[in-house]
């Protein structure tokens, strides 16, 4: 029974490897804690949980009193700070986006445990941490501004610097670069095909959450491509459930006449784009599920032009010599 061994030194090696945080898409949440004096506090145990998942991230500040909390998901936390002779500290109203680098410094109250103090107040989104140019759109954004053909890709043009080519072609150009050099980012994994350029597939708006475009000067993390990086976070399970029912449409009706349509009922143009979202909990604050599905039907006329010959010509009637341009001088 050699199975046995191998099992029990693969679980032995997980046991023992450290956690790691998936850094694409993830936020960070960092700081000093302080003392009513402004000195360092050491050892104090920093604790930040995501209040939709209850998902929870403990660290200790170091002899700089400087603690960080790494791999965040985007979303609303609440940040507690305890050390012994301190008054525990608790402080809601804390929004990470997608990407973010939030500083936040905590200056703790003397006194004893069962005296807290409560902070219900918006953190800053000026990020002072790097030197990057990016934009960001809510998932209220996505879901109100209109979209031809419920793709969040024409949102991208909201930001400075950022052109749609036009011609046929959704990919937009950021800072001058070409299409075919930008980095897309879904929930940290690249969706580029194997051709340079080629997105394999755009999410559904109602699964999405919220995306960053990464413009100018961005992290090296983000180094892949020399235009821009569009990072896409999508939905997940919390701990209620909750979804969307959804259809849009389009019909010839409520369209203008095409200049060049014939006399009569206008050219068929039907488009409904229809689904569904629904998440929710398997095990509260342990486990999660969240999933979506669109389905798009379209059936459209052409108007199209071209030139046929005359009722003359057909007979073999022309008012000029005809000649074969094969043959001709």
């Amino acid at each position: 029974m050699r199975l046995l061994p191998v099992l029990s030194a693969a679980a032995a090696l997980l046991a023992l490897a450290p956690p790691g945080f998936g850094q694409a898409g993830k936020a960070e949440l960092f700081g000093a804690i302080q003392d009513p004096a402004g000195l360092a506090v050491a050892n104090a145990r920093v604790a930040g949980e995501e209040q939709a998942t209850g998902a929870r991230i403990e660290v200790t500040s170091d002899a700089r009193g400087d603690y960080h909390l790494l791999g965040l998901a985007a979303g609303r936390y609440v940040l507690t700070v305890e050390k012994p002779g301190f008054r525990p500290h608790r402080q809601t109203g804390i929004t990470l986006r997608i990407g973010d680098q939030t500083q936040l410094n905590i200056r703790l109250e003397l006194g004893q445990a069962s005296q807290s103090v409560a902070v219900n107040a918006e953190t800053s989104l000026l990020e002072t941490a790097n030197g990057s140019v990016d934009s960001h759109v809510s998932q209220t954004e996505i879901e109100k501004l209109p979209l031809d053909g419920r793709n969040f890709i024409p949102l991208v043009a909201l930001s400075p610097g950022v052109a749609l080519p036009g011609g046929g072609s959704l990919l937009p150009r950021i800072n001058g670069s070409r299409p075919r050099t930008n980095e897309y980012l879904y929930d940290g994994i690249s969706v580029l095909q194997p051709e340079p350029g080629q997105v394999a597939f755009y999410p559904i708006i109602d699964a999405m959450e919220e995306f960053r475009l990464n413009i100018n000067a961005y992290s090296p993390e983000y180094g892949r491509s020399n235009g821009g990086t569009v990072m896409v976070i999508g939905k997940s399970g919390t701990n209620q459930f909750h979804g969307t029912l959804f259809e849009f449409f389009r019909n010839e009706a409520l369209n203008a006449r095409n200049y060049f349509a014939q006399p009569g009922p206008k050219p068929e143009f039907r488009r409904n784009q229809y689904g569904l979202t629904l998440g929710g909990p398997i095990r509260a604050n342990k486990t999660f599920f969240f999933a979506a599905w669109q389905g798009t039907r379209l059936r459209t006329g052409i108007t199209r032009q071209s030139v046929v010959p005359t009722v003359a010509q057909r007979r073999g009637v022309f008012r000029a010599a005809i000649y074969d341009p094969a043959t001709s001088p």
